[in-house]
């Protein structure tokens, strides 16, 4: 039986993007509920200078999403991993990013759990009613020596202003880097 080819990706460029802004690429999992919350305060300090690109509506229908996703990668001035849930496709993503040598801010929900549901299609008992916290000296040994920022989801005017602080302390590695005002929703 012969193995079906998938097509390639299409090359994702910073120039590439229609209104001609950069973009920075956003890994982070679907099944955390109050993630969005995060994604809103990176779009509101941010947005008006990159493109914030997510997965799956960055994606083209018909192609390879891990092609797309490492072109995404290539193509961003920068990455953002929000770590909560700990879900494989976004420690896979985060492996891509450091391949890839692209800055990256990380984020962490005080609150983060490991979604054993999206791991297990039957978890046992145990993890179904007491899911670890997120840990990354345990659970990601590997780079436990990378600094993550923590955030609240209960705190917008903190999450705002560490989005900006986090973006901030980037300048010297982010290519092209755009100097942004704190937003007045900070202070």
């Amino acid at each position: 039986m012969k193995a079906r080819k998938t097509p390639d990706a299409p090359a994702v460029r910073p120039d590439s993007v229609p209104d001609g802004r950069p973009y920075c690429f956003v890994s982070y999992s679907t099944r955390e509920v109050h993630v969005p919350i995060l994604i809103d305060c990176l779009r509101i300090v941010l947005g008006p200078h990159f493109e914030v690109k997510l997965t799956p509506s960055a994606l083209e229908s018909g192609a390879s999403q891990r092609n797309q996703i490492i072109s995404l990668i290539e193509g961003a001035a920068f990455t953002i991993v929000i770590l909560d849930g700990l879900r494989p496709n976004v420690v896979f993503e985060l492996g891509l990013i450091h391949g890839k040598n692209k800055p990256v801010l990380l984020f962490k929900e005080a609150e983060a759990i490991v979604d054993i549901q999206g791991l297990y299609s039957n978890p046992p008992a145990e993890l179904r009613l007491n899911p670890p916290t997120v840990n990354l000296d345990t659970q990601l040994s590997d780079v436990k020596d990378i600094n993550y920022a923590p955030w609240t989801r209960f705190d917008l005017k903190g999450t705002l202003a560490l989005v900006w602080q986090e973006y901030s302390k980037k300048r010297d590695i982010i290519p092209g880097y755009v100097k942004i005002e704190e937003p007045s929703l900070c202070k």
